[in-house]
């Protein structure tokens, strides 16, 4: 068997292959006996029909089929032989297969990328550093007593804060648009959660009140044909309710909340405590990753392989489609329709370079992960829940789960070596910034 490798655009090879005529008619040869076994030829029994007239019958077939199973035996070993590592299935184009003469064909593919790390040294990273303060816990009591706020009737015109109950309809130009209709609506003033302008119209108004008030839409309202327009809604407001705040020492929000009611608000106040800690170290944690894959990928770029690329859209596009629901991830078409390639491709290339990189620093570092890495990062996902002990045991009883929590485990490891190289300043920011970086950068 003969091979030759030619390369294509990019990481493109193709090889070329030449099996001998003897082994293609040998083949052939096998093949057409093994249809003679079974074959039924009226005026011969099964197993005695000649030679000569299984070729006139089943010839072709029997030179097709022949064909493809070299191809399956022979790809394999042409692989070895040329030392290419193909980074897809092939594509197959047979060049010749006549009577008496060579078997040539050759295979198309894309190959992984040669990787030389380099640049280790020169990554970056700015590793935050944040102090849960007394204005951060306060911040989340606040959105506690919001979320368990106590709604009662008032017998007055409503306030910013109220919440009232109504019906309403839109109108442009004397005439109903679509989306202006609604009954028993509910809407919280003041909160920015409902057109400003109708909000504010709003205030004032009392149970019972039937009346017209006047709306102006934003430009840059999500309806086109509203953008600007100032409308007139037809309002009956049904009830007017005041919001009042929760007692922080209240044994039931304490059981909700999963705090003792012995410890009163200054247990509730070391939970959230607690609770901010963990998402600072989670935040500070992704955020030094991202800066590290970044850094690893900026100064390691490399080719890769469509086809790669191609699988890592699919996968991303049905992880899309299981966050959003109600989508019909049963139909292949109609999910490319509603989320297209374009949307994925850019972020599907970085995912494929990065674990391209990422194994080779694995193998060049020879980073590995012990069972106490492991262990840790069992501990941190279980320590999220009620019941951290029952968690642990329910994760170490899952195969797929642990296979998740080494690949984790895996990756903080990459990430730690890579750190020993880098270049890391701590940043003091605060705990809001740590959250919302991307308000941070807009500002």
């Amino acid at each position: 068997m003969d091979v030759s490798v030619e390369q294509s655009e990019g990481l493109r090879r193709r090889l070329s292959v030449e099996i001998p005529a003897d082994q293609l008619e040998q083949a052939f040869t096998t093949r057409i006996r093994q249809l003679g076994q079974r074959a039924k030829v009226p005026g011969f029994r099964p197993g005695k029909v000649p030679m000569k007239v299984l070729q006139q019958r089943y010839g072709d077939a029997a030179r097709a089929e022949a064909v493809e199973e070299l191809l399956r035996a022979t790809y394999p070993q042409a692989i070895e032989k040329s030392e290419l590592k193909p980074a897809g299935f092939p594509t197959f184009d047979i060049q010749a297969e006549a009577v008496g003469e060579p078997l040539k064909y050759t295979a198309s593919f894309e190959v992984f990328p040669e990787i030389s790390l380099a640049g280790l040294d020169a990554i970056t990273v700015e590793r935050p550093t944040v102090e849960i303060g007394d204005a951060d816990v306060e911040r989340t009591l606040d959105t506690i007593r919001q979320q368990h706020r106590v709604w009662k009737p008032v017998e007055r015109a409503a306030e910013s804060g109220d919440k009232i109950k109504l019906d309403f309809l839109g109108k442009l130009d004397g005439e109903p648009f679509e989306g202006g209709k609604a009954e028993d609506q509910e809407v919280e003033l003041g909160a920015g959660r409902f057109i400003p302008s109708m909000e504010t119209a709003l205030i004032g108004l009392t149970a019972g009140t039937e009346t017209t008030i006047d709306v102006q839409f934003p430009e840059d309202y999500q309806a086109e044909n509203l953008k600007g327009k100032q409308a007139q809604f037809d309002v009956k407001i049904h009830s007017v309710e005041a919001g009042e705040d929760p007692s922080l020492d209240d044994a039931e929000l304490l059981k909700t909340l999963g705090v003792e009611e012995s410890a009163g608000e200054a247990g509730l106040r070391d939970k959230i405590r607690e609770q901010l800690g963990r998402e600072r170290d989670k935040a500070a944690t992704t955020q030094v990753k991202e800066q590290v894959m970044d850094g690893l990928l900026a100064a390691n770029p490399i080719d890769v392989p469509q086809a790669m690329v191609d699988e890592e859209i699919q996968r991303m596009r049905q992880e899309a489609v299981q966050r959003f629901g109600n989508m019909p991830n049963n139909d292949p078409d109609a999910m490319a329709r509603m989320l297209p390639d374009d949307l994925f491709k850019d972020n599907a290339a970085k995912r494929v370079a990065l674990s391209l990189l990422i194994s080779e620093v694995i193998k060049e570092k020879s980073v590995k992960v012990e069972e106490e890495h492991v262990e840790a990062v069992i501990a941190r996902y279980a320590s999220e829940l009620a019941d951290s002990d029952q968690a642990m045991q329910y994760y170490r009883s899952q195969p797929q789960i642990m296979q998740q929590f080494q690949a984790l485990a895996m990756e903080e490891r990459v990430v730690d070596t890579l750190l020993q190289d880098a270049k890391v300043t701590d940043k003091v920011v605060s705990f809001d910034d740590l959250m919302n970086p991307n308000t941070e950068a807009a500002e």
